[in-house]
């Protein structure tokens, strides 16, 4: 919803092969992903880019689906963070220490990289959900802490049920990883796995020929998780306890358990 209309230019490395490639921001190509099909009550768009590029989310969202119901969920803007640069790095894509990173951050912004590299601007949700409260009203906002739908995702997936107003699926696998993020266990791997992504042939193969289910926990057994300094977190934890207190202001009760702390 963030760039119908555009022609994606991302400047940072890997952008061109990932983002600029494959978002779809032609109107016809992104309602071919909604074609009928037995058994779906309600169809859904996910993004990780509508809630950070908000103004123009809403008004694609008012244009495209103007009674959409909106789930967002948020997770500790700290473990974000870190979580974006593992992912990258695992990719092959991030060559820095994390520490270095939150250095660049500016720089490439500046340079126009995309926003998984925006470690810490990403993490100021308060400025970002606002105008979608304006725009759509609370009562069509559903808010969800990250770490409390990974500790309980039945629950999670039942309150999401309720706020759409479908009924209950049983068949969905909550233990399935997707797009696990992590840094790479075999640089090799990782410079092959890019080298697949560069041809389209034989990435349509392997989809073709490879069950979804199982190319996702290949990717997750593939890498690993590290962990942040004490400096870092602190660091971080220090960036972001205002915009903690500037969500429970705007969500109330209704905000993260990480945002009370």
């Amino acid at each position: 919803m963030a760039f119908a209309g555009q022609t994606l230019a991302f400047a940072g490395p890997g952008d061109g092969e990932t983002i600029n490639h494959f978002a779809i921001t032609d109107e016809s190509r992104w309602r071919l992903l909604f074609q009928p099909v037995d058994g779906v009550q309600e169809y859904g768009d996910g993004s990780v880019s509508s809630l950070y590029y908000h103004d123009a989310a809403v008004a694609n969202i008012r244009k495209f689906c103007p009674d959409a119901r909106l789930i967002v969920v948020l997770r500790d803007p700290t473990d974000r963070a870190f979580s974006a640069f593992e992912y990258w790095t695992g990719r092959g894509f991030e060559t820095e220490t994390f520490t270095r990173g939150l250095d660049l951050e500016e720089q490439r912004i500046l340079d126009g990289y995309h926003h998984i590299w925006h470690y810490t601007r990403m993490g100021f949700y308060s400025e970002q959900l606002g105008p979608f409260i304006e725009a759509f009203g609370r009562e069509r906002l559903l808010v969800l802490g990250y770490e409390s739908l990974m500790a309980d995702k039945p629950a999670g997936l039942t309150r999401c049920y309720e706020f759409l107003g479908v009924d209950p699926q049983s068949d969905v696998d909550v233990d399935v990883k997707v797009n696990a993020g992590g840094m790479s266990r075999n640089r090799l791997v990782t410079q092959l796995l890019r080298w697949i992504r560069r041809i389209p042939l034989l990435r349509w193969v392997i989809r073709k020929m490879v069950p979804w289910h199982l190319r996702e926990r290949v990717r997750a057994s593939s890498v690993a998780h590290g962990q942040m300094s004490t400096e870092e977190r602190r660091r971080l934890d220090d960036l972001f306890a205002d915009e903690r207190s500037a969500l429970v202001e705007l969500l109330g009760d209704d905000a993260p358990a990480w945002a009370h702390r």
